[in-house]
């Protein structure tokens, strides 16, 4: 098995996914590569990347001077651990496209269109309760819907890492003016504006899936802010799933695997789902830190298994 990660390597973490992942697929026999997701390119029909291949005895550190030249098809599995710049998101999907056609890639491009905007998620009413959402990027839109009352959650429609996301409500200062600068100067901006789930400030949860199968959960809360990102001040804690819950997460876990999203983070504020994270979630180092048996080895063998 050759597998490659496409990734921003340049910052490598001891307990982030690219390590661990990185250690558990040779550990597992796999030849494993590091290629630059902002290197993609199309040369005589073939989609390339800058990269290394690393060996089991290399410590996992990015080194510019051992890059080579890859060829993406000749790898088993690509598998997407970060988009990159956001200004060449198209350029890189439609090159990920055409490598679809030659190999396995992980995630996919339509479970990247579709469910990482979150756009996609009001349409799985079937699969389980979604928080009231609208998107627009005129502000009148959102401001007749903040004037009837309730809390809110205003957010761009394809952010991470917990940025740019403000609590607000009718009586939030100058809140119009908030909501058009968000937008930009032209309103070349989508906002989603998303009903607040008063039951999040207990905690939401995050839960791993690897092709469809329960990797693990931990609760993410927060003390100050409304935000539970663990890169926003959220806490970490153990906790368990309920049998509903197991239930939910493993049937929405079969549907994201059969779209082509295979290794997700479900952010759970049961019976809602809030989000499904499909780059990278982070949270096997989290599971580590609490005390929980490493698991990047289980995502492996469930992805390898496939």
């Amino acid at each position: 098995m050759r597998l490659l990660f496409l990734t921003q390597p340049l910052d490598v973490k001891e307990d982030g996914n690219l390590a661990l992942l990185t250690t558990a697929a040779i550990a597992a026999g796999a030849h494993v590569a590091w290629g630059h997701i902002d290197q993609l390119s199309l040369v005589a029909g073939e989609v390339l990347t800058r990269g290394q291949r690393l060996t089991p005895q290399q410590s996992f550190q990015s080194d510019p001077n051992a890059d080579e030249a890859l060829a993406c098809a000749d790898f088993d599995l690509v598998w997407l651990l970060s988009l990159g710049k956001r200004n060449s998101f198209l350029d890189k999907i439609q090159l990920l496209k055409i490598l679809e056609a030659q190999t396995r890639v992980i995630n996919s491009t339509e479970a990247l269109l579709f469910l990482r905007s979150k756009y996609g998620l009001t349409q799985l009413n079937d699969l389980f309760q979604h928080p009231k959402t609208f998107a627009s990027n005129q502000p009148e839109t959102f401001i007749e819907i903040i004037e009837r009352g309730g809390d809110w959650i205003l957010k761009p429609a394809a952010g991470s890492l917990g940025q740019g996301i403000f609590l607000i409500n009718e009586r939030t200062h100058d809140y119009p003016s908030l909501i058009r600068y968000l937008l930009g100067q032209n309103a070349d901006h989508y906002l989603l504006l998303q009903e607040h789930i008063p039951d999040i400030d207990r905690g939401e949860k995050r839960v791993l899936m690897a092709a469809g199968h329960l990797i693990g959960a931990y609760l993410r809360r927060q003390d100050t802010d409304h935000r539970t990102n663990l890169m926003q001040g959220g806490q970490a804690e153990r906790t368990t799933l309920s049998e509903a819950e197991q239930a939910l997460v493993l049937k929405l876990g079969a549907y994201c695997a059969e779209l082509g999203a295979e290794f997700i983070g479900i952010d759970l504020v049961y019976p809602y789902v809030i989000e499904i994270n499909v780059i990278n979630p982070g949270g096997l180092g989290t599971l580590i830190s609490l005390g929980e048996v490493n698991q990047a080895g289980a995502v492996i063998k469930a992805i390898l298994q496939t």
